[in-house]
């Protein structure tokens, strides 16, 4: 395999039944992108997870694709970091497992950062057409951001997230949060240090599988204490600096 220009990390917890269609949809955007490099990351799964990766990878002719095996979930951040971790290219991105983000978005988000020639931008898709709760859940929470940290926000958990390596090195390699913040702490970096540019992206209905982030109302609210908590915790250690 020649040496690889994108990584994209896509972190999986108990999503055995998404992982066949994951492996069909990244087929399709190495077919189209073939520098890049994938690293699925089981990420402390419970499930069947790790016998259909196995599986599907003895299936592929791509070689691009690897898994990065988690023995015990410690979140979401966790999860992605270990897969960053591992991670060879200079351009660095990240997506969800469950088939309501296509990965195939990552591709629009490259071409964007290829053209901006700035090390210090993020690229991050922005929803369209979401139904109006949604929309309105995610509107509460970017305000919110918006005013503890003073830096505008916008749709913090749409997908993809993709940077320079150096903008991983900078902020992402030793500060960031292990749970689902971890978005919010990449935008905030971003808008505060460099750049957001975005890309449309549309949000499709989960197929198998639980939302482990946003969801049903209850997910949504667990999601929304979590951040809260996180906003606070920054929003406070910023005034001490």
């Amino acid at each position: 395999m020649s040496k690889a220009s994108l990584s994209l990390v896509i972190p999986c917890y108990n999503e055995s039944g998404n992982i066949p269609l994951i492996f069909n949809k990244l087929e399709e955007l190495l077919t189209q992108l073939p520098e890049i490099e994938i690293l699925l990351v089981n990420n402390g799964s419970k499930d069947n997870s790790k016998d259909v990766f196995e599986q599907e990878l003895s299936k592929t002719p791509f070689k691009q694709i690897r898994v990065v095996d988690v023995a015990v979930n410690q979140g979401y951040g966790f999860g992605i970091l270990s897969g960053l971790k591992e991670a060879t290219a200079p351009v660095l991105s990240w997506t969800h497992a469950d088939m309501q983000t296509d990965p195939m978005d990552v591709l629009a988000a490259f071409r964007k950062y290829e053209k901006a020639n700035n090390k210090m931008l993020l690229v991050k898709g922005t929803r369209l057409k979401r139904n109006f709760a949604d929309a309105f859940f995610t509107w509460g929470m970017q305000v919110l951001a918006s005013v503890l940290l003073a830096v505008p926000l916008h749709d913090i958990n749409a997908q993809p997230k993709l940077f320079s390596r150096e903008f991983y090195d900078k902020f992402m390699k030793q500060n960031a949060p292990l749970d689902f913040s971890l978005d919010l702490y990449a935008l905030y970096c971003a808008k505060k240090y460099g750049a957001i540019e975005t890309v449309p992206v549309y949000f499709n209905k989960r197929i198998h599988g639980e939302a482990k982030g946003g969801g049903s109302f209850k997910t949504k609210i667990k999601l929304m204490k979590r951040t809260w908590a996180y906003m606070l915790q920054l929003s406070k250690e910023l005034k001490q600096k």
